[in-house]
């Protein structure tokens, strides 16, 4: 298995380390439930080096990603980043990705682990012009995410001042811990964080600052386990469960992030023609009405036929809502907040409802 550059802090905090899409990774230390909380409540920090950190510059820079993604780059500041996707011709997702304009003319793309060597040749084989230069950065550089209430303050605490004023979906380069980092309003759990890119030979410096200086607030690291809880509350698609080549961003509920008008791209044509004719499934978020718990692969049921009518992509218990949620693929016609709906959990039709996502959504502070 592939390791990332913190991979001997995982093991000196005692971390539960498994096979995540050939990396070597934490999926919990003090356990899933009490990093969860501990994200919630006041802030956790996350290893996601094992993202993909591809760039991209040159003259050609722009107008080579309006042509391979689906939102509009154009539309980026300096420091600003949006999310978006990169389709096949036929529409379907090859991955959904972050896309950060650092300069005029130098971009970094966030991709998924188990995406990183397909879309490097991906975009490879479309990078035609010589005006554009595309690098694959994800050794030299690495990625952490710290998320929570407490994520702002202990930014700031070690030297990190402009993020005090950092919008959601902005960045801006800050000296942490008297280390160059990149920092980034993003995230994937909802609350209050920050993903921080740093070089990868001072990344497990940075780390164990962060931890120091949360620690009397009680802010621990956290594994994939309380990550993907964390991301299913949200309703936030996880590639390879909710979304893949076989769906379309139409179909996943995110068409926001297809900008039609922009010019022609990979997958536009697909993509307008489903708009037009409206997609054969959609995807839809679910809550259990009896204690049971959702699991990826389990069969939706149409509730009065009991026919099968989709299947779940994502589903658990939630901590905070102490109900079973989950995540799938229905025809329109069941697609619509309050439909009824059963969910087979081995072998048991459980009633369900369609609900609105996000499942949870944080208190507005009085």
């Amino acid at each position: 298995m592939k390791q990332t550059p913190l991979i001997a802090q995982h093991r000196n905090a005692g971390a539960k380390l498994v096979d995540f899409a050939g990396w070597e990774m934490p999926i919990q230390y003090s356990g899933v439930i009490d990093e969860y909380q501990t994200v919630r409540q006041k802030a956790g920090l996350f290893d996601v080096s094992h993202m993909g950190r591809l760039m991209v510059s040159g003259t050609g820079g722009l107008e080579f990603l309006q042509s391979v993604t689906t939102n509009d780059v154009g539309r980026l500041a300096v420091g600003q980043a949006q999310y978006s996707m990169v389709c096949n011709d036929q529409g379907g997702i090859k991955d959904d990705i972050f896309v950060y304009r650092l300069k005029p003319m130098d971009y970094l793309l966030c991709v998924n682990a188990s995406n990183r060597e397909k879309i490097h040749t991906w975009l490879q084989a479309h990078a035609r012009a010589t005006t554009v230069v595309l690098e694959d950065h994800s050794d030299r550089m690495a990625q952490i995410a710290l998320q929570g209430p407490l994520s702002r303050d202990i930014v700031v605490a070690l030297g990190g001042t402009a993020v005090s004023v950092l919008k959601l979906h902005h960045t801006c380069e800050a000296t942490l811990a008297s280390i160059p980092t990149l920092v980034a309003r993003t995230g994937y759990t909802g609350e209050l964080g920050y993903e921080l890119y740093a070089a990868a030979d001072r990344i497990g410096s940075l780390w164990e600052r962060i931890l120091e200086q949360g620690a009397a607030q009680g802010v621990k690291p956290a594994g994939l386990g309380a990550r993907d809880l964390l991301r299913l509350e949200m309703g936030y698609l996880l590639y390879g469960n909710d979304i893949g080549e076989e769906t379309t961003p139409i179909e996943a509920g995110v068409e926001w992030t297809v900008s039609v008008d922009k010019g022609i791209f990979l997958g536009r044509a697909a993509l307008v023609a489903q708009k037009e004719c409206g997609p054969m499934k959609r995807f839809v978020g679910f809550e259990l009405l009896e204690k049971a718990v959702p699991r990826h692969g389990f069969k939706i049921l149409e509730s009065v036929s009991s026919r099968v009518i989709g299947e779940v992509s994502s589903g658990n218990l939630s901590p905070i809502l102490q109900k079973g949620i989950g995540l799938g693929y229905v025809p329109p016609a069941q697609s619509a907040v309050g439909t009824p709906i059963m969910i087979d959990i081995r072998g048991k039709a459980v009633p369900a409802r369609v609900v609105k996502t996000p499942f949870y959504r944080k208190p507005k502070a009085v």
